[in-house]
């Protein structure tokens, strides 16, 4: 009776907004369905630099994947500039200001891989949460409240505007009007440390269903590139 009492409870507390669910739900069958895909991610981060004190730190990333196992990233950033090359069999990072490349084996498919790279490596390739066949599901059982916040203007782009929040973290997004129903920009607002911080990318450049050669998902090093090995965070 106790367990059926906070059970209860707990199914009370949490609010979900069906017109959010099937909005969520429809970005993600679409792009369940997509066979390939490029975007360009522009991040805006804030990020601890000493005690108490965190700065803002800007990057943007050209994404291009090709499904089941195919992704390429360039990654500019403030002082760097990196490409990460998934062929479905090895991931290859280089560094074109340092002139370095590392080559390691990875997982056959791409949402496995993605997983692999920022819980051994600490590589965030793009905010790619959206590309997960779960995604509406995952998001909508891991907040408490989810609500469609109604019609919002973002670039001059119509947009459906969804918010989700649990005690730690809140998440808004603005998904186009369109046919698609792509991601235009996300905001994500963590409270789980000392001092609240947030994660913005915006989303630009859409190609939908290319037909990208397998060749751009190949590393070539340069001539003078030297290989280095490329250690676990672990």
């Amino acid at each position: 009776m106790l367990l059926l009492v906070f059970e209860i409870a707990k199914a009370q507390e949490k609010s979900i907004d069906t017109t959010a669910v099937i909005i969520l739900d429809r970005m993600s069958s679409i792009f369940g369905e997509l066979n390939s895909l490029g975007f360009t991610s522009s991040v805006s981060k804030d990020v601890v630099y000493a005690e108490d004190f965190f700065i803002k730190v800007f990057s943007s990333t050209d994404v291009k994947i090709k499904g089941p196992n195919k992704l390429s990233a360039r990654i500019h950033g403030e002082n760097k500039e990196d490409l990460y090359s998934y062929n479905g069999e090895q991931v290859t990072y280089y560094s074109y200001q340092n002139n370095i490349y590392t080559v390691a084996d990875a997982p056959d498919n791409l949402i496995e891989t993605i997983d692999w790279l920022y819980t051994d490596f600490g590589i965030e390739l793009t905010t790619a949460d959206f590309l997960y066949p779960s995604f509406s599901k995952d998001f909508t059982e891991q907040m408490d409240n989810v609500e469609f916040l109604g019609i919002a203007q973002v670039d001059g782009k119509r947009a459906f505007h969804i918010a989700g929040s649990n005690e730690s973290i809140t998440i808004q997004l603005w998904i186009s009007d369109d046919s698609y129903f792509l991601p235009i920009k996300t905001l994500i607002t963590y409270f789980d440390g000392p001092y609240a911080n947030q994660h913005e990318t915006d989303f630009s450049d859409w190609e939908i269903n290319q037909d990208y050669p397998d060749s751009i998902f190949e590393f070539s090093p340069p001539p003078s590139a030297k290989q280095i090995t490329w250690m676990s965070q672990n």
